[in-house]
């Protein structure tokens, strides 16, 4: 499974936000990911573009690389106009037993037939295999059948937010190898299989975005971005407090609650020497209604279908918006399931009760577990051979 990276055997990831950059390089050794450097900056960029993107992949690249190495380069894609759609495909087999082939060529036709003007199909993923538009199995080998097809769950991005990125990296004489979801990757960070398998729902609430994913039977089944998240909370801080957005995201970090609190006095800081004294109660007045719109938005989209309704049983929280005191509840009460933080329980380890970088360790976990993901060279759409072959070898594992 590893064989694509026996000549490259250092990997650095990016995960690229609109408030932060971050970066881990890391290596795999005996069929484990084992971390090597990390570096995590605010992503600064101005109107006068003095700190632009490419200056600060530089500089993270530079803090964490050696020169003389080859590395391959991933990176996230977020994409508020991200499409997830749903993709059939049908082939005739002529009534012979289903071979490994018939599944190679059906999900190929899949492929190919999931296009979209203006889009890059940046994840495809199978559903199910029918039958003779009749019966729907997980294990197609050896049925005898007339007519083979396949569901795949396809996401979608911008072809513009693609280029954008790889302008960037192209910069710094860096190529990127593949993109992945910010909300797929964030998903596999902390999600247990039995959890997948059962019906969960994660929501990662991000500076700008909160991306949902919903697993059933261990297979995705709902996906998307909303543009609401953390920033719109301290917007609504810093109109209602007529503070600056600097002090009202250093308020909702610092004294932010989702609790009602007890008619108490806090300071917050305006500057070096200003300070301001408010009621407890009047930030929690203004951060609490945007997050249950947050949070009833994602439970209106989500359940709006009935599979999706009765199928999924908890919710997963994870993104730098989910480390906000009391979140755990509200969810709760707002999408009346059982829900947790997502997050590393080791105390011992950097990424304890850090969800905020669960893009970053999603993403290591995609390129450790390559038979979960099939996905495209993002130098050419025509050039499907490597994706191909690494279709065989999921077949080879999954169906032998």
């Amino acid at each position: 499974m590893f064989n694509f990276l026996k000549n490259h055997k250092k990997i650095i990831v990016f995960d690229i936000g609109s408030q932060k950059i971050g970066a881990i390089c890391f290596k795999i050794s005996n069929n484990r990911p084992m971390i090597i450097d990390m570096e995590y900056q605010k992503n600064n960029q101005d109107e006068n573009k003095s700190h632009s993107l490419s200056d600060n992949i530089r500089k993270i690249y530079k803090k964490i690389s050696n020169n003389k190495d080859k590395y391959l380069i991933y990176c996230n894609i977020t994409d508020p106009r991200a499409i997830y759609k749903k993709n059939k495909s049908e082939i005739r087999t002529g009534k012979l037993g289903i071979s490994k082939k018939d599944v190679r060529k059906i999900f190929q036709k899949c492929v190919f037939e999931s296009k979209m003007s203006g889009k890059k199909l940046l994840h495809s993923y199978p559903l199910n295999f029918i039958i003779d538009n009749k019966s729907i199995t997980d294990e197609p080998l050896i049925k005898n059948c007339e007519n083979f097809g396949i569901t795949c769950f396809n996401l979608f991005v911008d072809k513009n937010v693609v280029n954008d990125l790889n302008l960037n990296f192209e910069k710094n004489n860096l190529s990127v190898k593949n993109y992945f979801d910010s909300g797929v990757s964030s998903s596999l960070a902390f999600l247990t299989e039995q959890e997948k398998n059962d019906g969960v729902l994660n929501i990662d609430i991000g500076a700008k975005t909160s991306k949902v994913v919903a697993y059933i039977n261990k297979k995705i089944v709902f996906a998307k971005n909303f543009r609401i998240a953390g920033d719109d909370v301290t917007s609504d801080i810093s109109q209602g407090l007529q503070i600056t957005l600097d002090s009202s995201e250093r308020a909702k970090i610092i004294n932010g609650t989702l609790n009602p609190p007890f008619n108490e006095k806090i300071e917050i800081g305006l500057d070096s020497k200003k300070k301001k004294i408010i009621n407890m109660n009047v930030l929690y007045g203004i951060i609490k209604p945007r997050y249950d719109e947050i949070l009833e938005i994602i439970r209106d989209n989500v359940f709006d279908e009935i599979n999706t309704r009765v199928g999924i049983k908890s919710v997963v929280l994870t993104g730098g918006g989910s480390k906000i005191y009391g979140l755990k509840v509200l969810c709760e009460n707002i999408l009346n399931r059982k829900t947790r933080i997502g997050q590393i329980e080791n105390n011992s380890s950097f990424f304890y009760c850090k969800p905020e970088f669960s893009t970053l360790l999603g993403m290591i976990n995609l390129i450790n577990n390559q038979n979960f993901l099939n996905f495209f060279e993002t130098k050419s759409e025509s050039r499907l051979s490597i994706y191909f072959e690494r279709l065989d070898k999921w077949i080879e594992e999954s169906y032998i």
